[in-house]
């Protein structure tokens, strides 16, 4: 295969070229480099790459016989202060980073705050209790799957709206979230759900 850095163009060139020598969809190509198959759709929309990720796509693209790709122009001047002597690398990682060394519960309390003071929930919900109208269930249930419930606020108001247009027929819900606190939130919202609807 050709080197593709030497070729006029940058990154999103590179890995265009490089999907198109190897027959691979970018999306593929963007979960086997950097496990994000909308990798290659977030550069096209502007998004910014890490040094860390520019290491990892040019090592998935160099592992395939392909010459790394150029860095973007924003990302040069970084990658040349990051090069540091092993010694000063490694007095760095030694101590804690506070980028690393940050508090959860601090966190996730700013964005519970901004999520909460949003009406985005309920749009959502909203538009999810007008596509159930589309809906014709059969039995043995109506089965939702929710990746990433949150709180449950959406969840618990598509419920209701469930209830409303389906009273009779059992629903079969699936939900999935990372965090245990929100998992229990969920939970406590639920329970006059299940009462409504047993």
């Amino acid at each position: 295969m050709q080197t593709l850095a030497q070729r006029d163009g940058g990154l999103l060139e590179s890995i265009a070229e490089f999907c198109r020598i190897s027959g691979m969809a970018e999306s593929t190509f963007g979960r086997h480099a950097v496990n994000d198959g909308k990798f290659v759709a977030r550069l096209r929309d502007g998004a910014r790459v890490t040094p860390e990720t520019l290491d990892r796509v040019s090592r998935y693209m160099a592992l395939r016989g392909v010459a790394a790709p150029q860095a973007p122009r924003e990302l040069r001047q970084l990658i040349r202060i990051a090069g540091r002597p092993p010694g000063l690398a490694q007095a760095a990682t030694a101590g804690d980073a506070p980028s690393r060394n940050f508090r959860f519960f601090d966190n996730r309390q700013k964005y519970l705050l901004f999520v909460s003071s949003c009406g985005e929930k309920e749009m959502i919900a909203r538009r999810v209790g007008m596509e159930l109208a589309n809906l014709r269930p059969r039995p043995p249930a109506v089965r939702v799957f929710d990746a990433g419930m949150g709180d449950g606020t959406v969840l618990t108001r598509v419920m209701r709206e469930m209830h409303r247009r389906f009273p009779t027929m059992p629903f079969y819900f699936v939900g999935k979230e990372v965090s245990l606190e929100d998992v229990r939130l969920s939970l406590a919202k639920m329970a006059d759900r299940f009462f409504e609807h047993p």
